[in-house]
């Protein structure tokens, strides 16, 4: 029976880690639009993952398209975060165009995210200038969220506290069948006290009766 409930307790660990593993890989594969706009015939979209473990790269996805062909001085991209919870540090510099023409540019960077960078959200600031239609056009340094860096410490602590929380229901699960069987017992044990307490009851009463019969004279 006890190595039953430990087989059951093992496998229900497991699958909970395996869920968890699987939430934590599909968080990170997925990405999301972070950055976009359409003005004076430019349109600039920029996607990066969800989030990432420190010490991971990320694809960071930068596509600028012109609804008639322009000419772009340049599109710049900053990528920020933070270590020691308080220090901004520059992750990349892209320069994603620069005195050219286009009608559609896309390109995918790779970002190093450090081993000691803090858990958090990483942010980016693009500036662009162009010409449309012969006017001149600028988008002024502008911030946007991007990457979320992934609490591991945290991660760890709630897997651990899942694994404490199915051993505290199956030690509350042990202890309430204990005590069912116990209360068994003593009720089994308090039944008997009553047969016992009624059987000699009934024995002295018996006896009483059988002293109070005794004949008082003896005939020889």
């Amino acid at each position: 029976m006890k190595f039953k409930k430990l087989s059951i307790m093992t496998l229900i660990v497991f699958l909970l880690a395996l869920t968890f593993s699987r939430i934590s890989k599909a968080a990170i594969e997925d990405e999301k639009n972070v950055f976009h706009i359409e003005y004076g015939g430019l349109k600039i979209n920029i996607s990066s993952p969800v989030q990432v473990y420190p010490g991971e790269n990320i694809n960071v996805t930068v596509s600028a398209e012109a609804v008639t062909q322009l000419n772009v001085k340049y599109i710049r991209i900053t990528i920020y975060g933070v270590t020691n919870a308080t220090t901004e540090v520059t992750l990349a510099n892209i320069t994603h165009l620069e005195d050219s023409t286009i009608d559609l540019y896309e390109v995918t960077y790779n970002v190093s995210i450090p081993d000691n960078i803090s858990p958090g959200l990483t942010y980016g600031v693009i500036s662009c200038e162009w010409d449309f239609m012969g006017a001149p056009q600028k988008i002024p340094s502008s911030g946007f969220p991007m990457t979320f860096i992934t609490n591991v410490a945290f991660e760890h602590l709630q897997a651990e506290y899942e694994k404490l929380n199915v051993t505290h229901q199956s030690i509350v699960e042990n202890f309430n069948e204990l005590e069912s069987e116990f209360q068994e017992e003593m009720d089994s044990t308090r039944n008997l006290s009553y047969v016992f307490m009624a059987t000699t009851a009934i024995s002295i009463i018996t006896v009483i009766v059988l002293l109070t019969r005794r004949p008082k004279k003896v005939w020889a």
